[in-house]
């Protein structure tokens, strides 16, 4: 495989894995309340929901893919505690239960008798074969997954702003309107999926420059690689953020009533017309089914490895993670929603420190090293 390729398949994957629930429903959000100052509150999401996540991920990258290392400045039982508090936000008790509702909300437009629990069930069992074999997760993310993904939304976007309407007038000022996208951002929980996130390219991208003759590729080098790839993430999120939410400033006067996880599919039907509805629907499917793919691997992998001590077959762990996800799912969008937003309000700018910290810190010390 040659660079160009690795490259652009590890940063299609990391767009696809951040790219999940809570990003198909909050820039949406946040174009809807902020409307003709959307671009203050652009602003704000793409530094809490770009820039500051692939702080996270290229500092784990640093460490060499391993999260314990990353963590272990804070000392091994709040570094164990931290990881397992992320990984259960991120995985059962909060983002993966929040991505079947997600996509549940676009496709019970198409059809309202469809009950949920139904839909709940089946998605973790396709969830459940998609993570059955691990080393194939970034392949079919990266190269499956994502170019009917980002195809679907891109042509959305451009449809959708070219026939929408004037955006209205705000009653928030611009600085409320940054300040509402910074918190937004948050709520994408993008940072603390990157921590975990890295491990995943990293050893992808290692393998890879094996595969490709080089048998012991070095930090700075799977580094730069990641950085590259990193790049082309960011910029492939960037694009979605900024369309989605000004679709949600022009769209707003057809928003009023329409629950948050379903308004991309009522822009789709506003946009496009009732044919473009199943699309919009199943590109959300695929959205949320890419973000909790991987998150479900790695929640599996901690609670096989690091709680169990491997006492849980790969198989059990499987089946116990998904088994919370379906019943954490019944609960809802918005009340998950609000469980994650309690805990999120303290705990993710303390991580952004942290992020910024162990950066600075690795970086000083390599310098130190080479000199």
């Amino acid at each position: 495989m040659s660079a160009y390729k690795i490259v652009l398949t590890a940063g299609f994957a990391m767009f696809s894995m951040f790219f999940g629930s809570g990003n198909l429903v909050f820039p949406l959000l946040i174009g809807f309340q902020s409307l003709n100052h959307y671009s203050y509150a652009i602003l704000g999401l793409l530094v809490t929901a770009v820039c500051v996540p692939f702080l996270g991920l290229l500092g784990i990258i640093q460490f060499q893919g391993d999260r314990k290392a990353y963590f272990s400045s804070l000392g091994p039982i709040v570094s164990f505690s931290l990881v397992f508090l992320m990984l259960t936000l991120i995985g059962p008790f909060g983002v993966m239960p929040r991505c079947i509702t997600v996509a549940f909300g676009g496709l019970a437009i198409l059809s309202p008798s469809l009950p949920f629990w139904a839909f709940s069930f089946g998605f973790c069992l396709l969830l459940g074969a998609l993570i059955w074999q691990r080393n194939k997760i970034v392949s079919i993310i990266g190269l499956c997954l994502t170019p009917f993904k980002l195809g679907s939304i891109i042509f959305l976007i451009i449809f959708g702003l070219w026939y929408g309407p004037d955006v209205m007038p705000s009653t928030q000022t611009s600085t409320q309107s940054f300040w509402l996208g910074v918190s937004q951002g948050y709520q994408t929980m993008d940072l603390i999926a990157a921590f975990f996130f890295a491990t995943t390219i990293y050893e992808y991208l290692q393998l890879r420059l094996k595969q490709a003759g080089q048998q012991n590729p070095s930090v700075p080098q799977l580094f730069r690689w990641g950085l590259s790839a990193s790049l082309v993430g960011a910029f492939l999120l960037s694009i979605v953020y900024v369309g989605f939410t000004l679709l949600g400033a022009k769209y707003a006067s057809h928003l009023q009533t329409t629950p948050p996880e379903s308004m991309l599919v009522e822009i789709a039907n506003q946009a496009l017309g009732v044919y473009a509805m199943p699309v919009v629907a199943f590109t959300l499917a695929i959205s949320c089914l890419a973000t909790a793919t991987v998150l479900a691997t790695l929640f599996v992998d901690f609670l096989q490895q690091d709680i169990s001590r491997n006492r849980l077959s790969r198989p059990q762990s499987i089946v116990i993670t998904l088994a919370l996800t379906f019943g954490m799912s019944l609960l809802g969008f918005k009340t998950i929603c609000q469980f994650l937003g309690t805990i999120l309000e303290w705990i993710y700018p303390l991580l952004v420190v942290y992020a910024v910290i162990q950066i600075l810190r690795k970086s000083f010390c390599q310098k130190t090293v080479a000199s």
